[in-house]
């Protein structure tokens, strides 16, 4: 079967997945900016319940051994991405190593190693981010900038969600192309069509969304 038919579906099944695990939510949320936003998406809930757990983490093994990242060293990013990127690894026979969360902020560890990267990064296994959303993209590309400092290269990250707030194209201005199994507002629509969501929420995420790119 095609790649984009299967997922197409994959976005589907992780739309369902998302509401059944309450990791999206909608209403009317502060968002750290400040700013107010219909809907919030908050994936470390996803762990919680494991059906939903299974679901989304074979959408990212999916995502990645169809779209060039077989072969490499996942990278979980602080603190989302981490879980995903671990099951995911262990589904696709990967290895997995993850960015220290001081290393986002470039705090320097003292204690320890003073690692900033944990897990071992084989040089036939270049390494690829995983993470659980894009937005602006600031916090993709601080994760990239704590690989830089540490000798590696990133050229992809691999994700569930583009929150299309013009995070993919601040990336690829840095060389780096991010893959994601769904846009927001597909997700939105796949929930409406479930009948998940009302036509009237539906509609103010799109309004909410098209206003802000």
């Amino acid at each position: 079967m095609d790649w984009k038919i299967i997922k197409k579906e994959l976005g589907k099944e992780v739309a369902k997945a998302l509401f059944e695990s309450k990791a999206i939510k909608f209403g009317e949320f502060t968002l750290t900016s400040g700013k107010k936003s219909p809907y919030y998406i908050d994936l470390r809930a996803v762990p919680s319940y494991p059906g939903q757990f299974d679901i989304i983490t074979d959408a990212y093994k999916e995502l990645i051994m169809n779209e060039g990242g077989a072969g490499s060293t996942l990278v979980g990013v602080p603190t989302a991405g981490i879980p995903f990127a671990s099951v995911a690894g262990y589904k696709a026979k990967l290895p997995v190593a993850y960015i220290r969360k001081e290393a986002l902020k470039g705090e320097a560890r003292e204690h320890g190693t003073g690692k900033e990267i944990e897990g071992f990064i084989r040089e036939d296994m270049p390494p690829v981010l995983v993470d659980d959303l894009i937005s602006t993209g600031k916090s993709n590309l601080a994760a990239n900038e704590a690989m830089r400092r540490n000798g590696f290269s990133i050229s992809d990250v691999y994700l569930l969600i583009d929150r299309q707030m013009g995070g993919p194209k601040r990336m690829e201005r840095e060389g780096i192309t991010v893959h994601y199994i769904a846009p927001v507002l597909d997700i939105v629509s796949y929930l409406e069509e479930g009948g998940l969501l009302s036509s009237e929420l539906a509609n103010k995420v799109r309004e909410y969304t098209e206003a802000g790119k």
